[in-house]
């Protein structure tokens, strides 16, 4: 089996990244419409720097950093990377990053499911505090599901992105484990 089911949610789990897998995600970073949306510096990956790179993340200290290969269950398809990055367990903190990579899937309900997957893994396997992450501000289909998962925009950079010739802020949002628990309770 390719992948395996370490987190599971309804129609999705959350599998270690596959260095297999460095093919597609090298056709993913090339692609500027997604790369746009996301941290990711708009830069040209050729096979061979895609995979040592890929490599690299694979390889990540995983005492430090979690990432994950988002699969849809149905067909064991390997859609999106979702991430815990610069963790600090001692102030019980970590980053988010989730890419959604294949283009048919942007507007599909996936994200949250693969949001509350993480979170919950964070906050009670990790015992995490506080989850944050950055998001640019013309990305409303992100804004909103970040909202929809419970985070809170608390600061931004203003003017830090440059997208369709226009001038952009950069959004931090987080999310405190009492009101994760309290969302979750309710449900």
């Amino acid at each position: 089996m390719k992948y395996f089911q370490k987190l599971i949610w309804e129609k999705i789990y959350l599998s270690p990244l596959n260095p297999d897998d460095f093919e597609i995600v090298t056709k993913w970073m090339n692609d500027m419409e997604i790369t746009n949306l996301t941290e990711i510096i708009p830069e040209t990956f050729w096979l061979q720097n895609g995979k040592t790179r890929f490599e690299k993340v694979v390889k990540w200290d995983y005492f430090q950093n979690y990432p994950f290969a988002i699969i849809k269950k149905r067909w064991d398809k390997f859609i999106w990377t979702i991430w815990l990055y610069e963790l600090d367990f001692l102030g019980q903190n970590a980053t988010l990053r989730i890419t959604i990579w294949e283009k048919d899937e942007h507007n599909k309900w996936y994200w949250t499911d693969a949001i509350n997957t993480l979170l919950e893994f964070g906050f009670l396997t990790l015992n995490l505090y506080n989850v944050s992450l950055w998001v640019k501000s013309f990305n409303k289909k992100a804004i909103a599901c970040y909202k929809k998962c419970g985070f809170k925009e608390v600061w931004a950079k203003h003017h830090t992105q440059y997208y369709n010739w226009e001038r952009h802020d950069l959004i931090l949002m987080e999310i405190l484990k009492p009101d994760w628990v309290k969302k979750n309770n309710n449900m």
